[in-house]
């Protein structure tokens, strides 16, 4: 056996992961999408991996090439980092073909450890494979000319190059290439690395991953590939709870620090489940010898890490490489400060120019790395200095205290630290509240056109005719319900926070949401629609008083934004009083409890479910019949052969052989369509048929309400033919549902089988 390999079976320790493979945890998915390119049916051949910063995106590559080495594939995995370290654009270049060459040799002679090793570039040679040494030897020879010249731009395409030339050589490279943004502060500017980088990668025919800051990988990407190469995306954020949690519990216990479930969850929190954050603090308590058993333990230690340890470090890293001199880097710190005290947190470019006291070009650079960073969000006009991570509100206040405000130290130390202590509760019960939200925005995501029973949406109806039901009976008495609400398609849903932030001053963001949507999924300004939902918060009925400022708070939302024509929704624990819910019909607005909004979200559910069914039904047939001609005898022909098939009486027969030839005169008369062609569709259930019938092309105004009538049909045509309209279908099917589509209409037509 090769040194270094692990034994059969066993999956090994880092190479050059900085964890355990089994320590690794919460990115299972992301780790085997970039597995999957290793292998040649892979879908993609690329992967843009947009990482939030410090989520771990240099972690999950380094775990990758880990597996992919341990594995010995086809694939030979390489991984690059770009770092500040190499200082020129060319220094990262030559780096680059050197670990490439390096990482190749480690692979074939299958020896980790010379995966991250420090050889000579002679030495380097000595380890190439036979197979790969002629076209390597000649690769370093040409770059060894090129350095004798001035041409910058050629000696880094030369060594960029290596993933191409081993794939011409019958080598299959997986580069793994980590941290594109840093290209962007190398010196060099005249060769634009990391677009550079971007393009021989993708032109190389080998599979890659390019690893980097989210704001910024985009946009080098694009100018590398004109749009001409389609790569797939992994987002990478910070961890779920639920794997933050199991990351510290992990941590704690491999770096024996005590930690209990109240500080595990305040960790978890108040680093917002980002990975670096996470192991800066827990590693910070096993160094100081720390037992994370109390909120005090925790925020001392916390506090102590913002002023001194590795989270200053990481975020002081970042100013630097922003603004390199201390000067301007504390007029910085100062502007972003005091912008983010600011109530909106934003201001114009130019305001920030002039406080900066910089050049423009010097501006926007600054700008450009503040807006990667995610230390602020900049656009063209406007600079938006708020930021959701909390590690980097406190960084920042606590550095402006210091440098700018010129504060003792210890006066910032002890009163950070009370703040954040107080904070602490506050943290936890915000978390716990929000666990208990019921979800609204996930729910209004998942509206579709669906119909449910209007008894859902009334509480006072609801209360009158069902509260007290057991579930079987509650669940018959919904079914027999024929006043049904149908839900708009919804096409967009976020917080009620995303569009009116002083929201927030009276609700946690999880508990209000907005969504736009279209009645009957009718793209028209008729038709558009927005649903604005609230959870009150009440222990018993919510009463008139507190339904009323809720009401005028989403009105409030609605006016700031514009919304034309809307829908209130509130959801209360116990429902609403009897004047509360006069209050709502009176607005012709919406209240639910928590039981109807479950027994709403069940019926979503289900509907959804079986709409996937329908989609995968195997006993279904389709077909497509030209407009005119008769065509409709050939379409009336197949139905009767399928009805016959599942056992209908003559008469049902002919009731949808009639139907479905109205419904195709309909589409050839009225639907104006492009390609003259009528699409249908024949499901076969257990107790029905469903007949749906498509076609292409704009209904003419006048033609089509929004009850789905075709008024045109019930008029004389000047042929002497025309179809009755809907009416006629209606009195022949048990279920009919006209709808437009996208670029058409569909008329869905159930009837069902009653057997004798």
């Amino acid at each position: 056996m090769p040194q270094g390999m692990p034994n059969k079976g066993e999956r090994g320790g880092p190479i050059l992961g900085r964890v355990a493979p089994e320590e690794f945890v919460g990115r299972e998915r992301a780790l085997e999408q970039v597995l999957r390119l290793s292998s040649a049916g892979a879908p993609e051949r690329g992967l843009l991996l947009l990482a939030a910063p410090s989520s771990g995106a240099s972690e999950l590559l380094r775990q990758a090439y880990d597996e992919l080495f341990r594995r010995q594939g086809d694939a030979v995995p390489i991984y690059f980092a770009l770092t500040r370290a190499d200082k020129t654009a060319v220094g990262a270049a030559r780096h680059f073909l050197q670990t490439f060459l390096l990482q190749l040799a480690a692979y074939r002679r299958r020896d980790p450890a010379l995966a991250n090793a420090a050889v000579s570039a002679g030495d380097l040679m000595e380890m190439v494979a036979p197979g790969d040494y002629e076209w390597a030897e000649r690769l370093v020879a040409a770059m060894e000319r090129l350095r004798a010249t001035e041409d910058a731009q050629s000696l880094v395409r030369l060594c960029l190059s290596a993933p191409q030339r081993a794939a011409s050589h019958g080598t299959r490279p997986l580069v793994l290439l980590d941290g594109l943004e840093a290209a962007a502060q190398l010196n060099g500017v005249e060769v634009p690395l990391g677009t550079e980088i971007a393009r021989a990668l993708m032109h190389s025919g080998a599979p890659y991953v390019i690893g980097g800051l989210r704001r910024h990988l985009l946009d080098v990407v694009h100018g590398a590939r004109n749009g001409n190469d389609f790569a797939g995306a992994l987002r990478l954020d910070s961890l779920a709870d639920e794997d933050a949690r199991s990351m510290v519990e992990r941590l704690a216990r491999r770096e024996e620090v005590t930690i209990n479930d109240q500080t595990r969850d305040l960790v978890v929190q108040q680093t917002g489940g980002n990975p670096f954050f996470i192991t800066a603090v827990i590693r910070a308590a096993r160094e100081r010898n720390v037992a994370l058993t109390s909120f005090r333990n925790c925020q001392q230690l916390y506090v102590d890490e913002l002023l001194g340890g590795r989270l200053h470090r990481h975020f002081a890293s970042v100013l630097e490489g922003i603004a390199p001199a201390p000067a301007l880097r504390r007029s910085l710190v100062r502007v972003l400060y005091e912008s983010a005290q600011n109530e909106q947190g934003r201001a114009p470019v130019e305001v920030w120019r002039k406080r900066l006291n910089v050049e423009p070009a010097e501006f926007q650079a600054i700008a450009r790395q503040l807006h990667v960073h995610e230390l602020a969000s900049v656009s063209a006009n406007f600079v938006d200095a708020g930021s959701e991570s909390l590690v980097w509100s406190d960084y920042l206040r606590t550095r402006y205290r210091l440098e700018v405000a010129a504060e003792p130290r210890a006066l910032v130390v002890a009163e950070t630290l009370s703040e954040t202590l107080k904070r602490a509760p506050q943290t936890m019960a915000r978390h716990y509240r929000r666990e208990a939200a019921l979800g609204l925005r996930e729910l209004l995501e998942r509206f579709n056109c669906q119909r449910l029973p209007a008894s859902l949406f009334h509480y006072d109806r609801f209360n009158r005719t069902h509260k007290g039901m057991e579930p079987d009976e509650l669940t018959a008495a919904l079914d027999a319900e024929t006043d049904l609400v149908r839900l708009p398609q919804v096409v967009h849903a976020a917080s009620c926070a995303a569009f009116y932030p002083p929201i927030t001053q009276v609700a946690d963001e999880e508990r209000s949401a907005v969504a736009h949507g279209f009645d009957a999924g009718q793209y028209s300004d008729a038709s558009e629609v927005v649903w604005l939902a609230a959870e009150i918060e009440s222990k018993l009925e919510a009463g008139r008083g507190i339904t009323e400022v809720w009401c005028d708070r989403l009105l409030q939302v609605a006016r700031v934004c514009h919304f034309h024509r809307v829908r209130l929704w509130l959801v209360a624990p116990e429902g609403f009083t009897a004047e509360a819910s006069e209050l709502l019909n009176e607005r012709e607005a919406y209240g639910s409890s928590h039981q109807q909004l479950e027994l709403l979200t069940a019926r979503i559910n289900a509907a959804s479910a079986a709409m996937a069914r329908q989609e995968t039904a195997p006993d279904e047939f389709e077909m497509v019949i030209p407009m005119g001609d008769d065509t409709e005898l050939i379409a009336a022909h197949t139905v009767e052969q399928i009805a016959r098939r599942i056992s209908f009486p003559p008469e049902a027969i002919n009731q949808i052989k009639t139907a479905l030839i109205e419904a195709c005169i309909n589409a050839s008369e009225h639907s104006l369509s492009p390609d003259r062609k009528i699409y249908q569709r024949f499901r076969v259930e257990s107790d029905r048929l469903v007949v749906t019938v498509s076609s292409r092309g704009v209904v003419p105004p006048g033609l089509g309400s929004q009850n789905g009538d075709h008024n045109g049909g019930e008029a004389a045509d000047s042929r002497g033919r025309r179809g009755w309209g809907l009416k006629l279908i209606r009195s022949l099917m048990d279920e009919v549902e006209f709808e437009r589509v996208d670029d058409g209409t569909r008329l869905r037509m159930t009837k069902y089988l009653r057997k004798n």
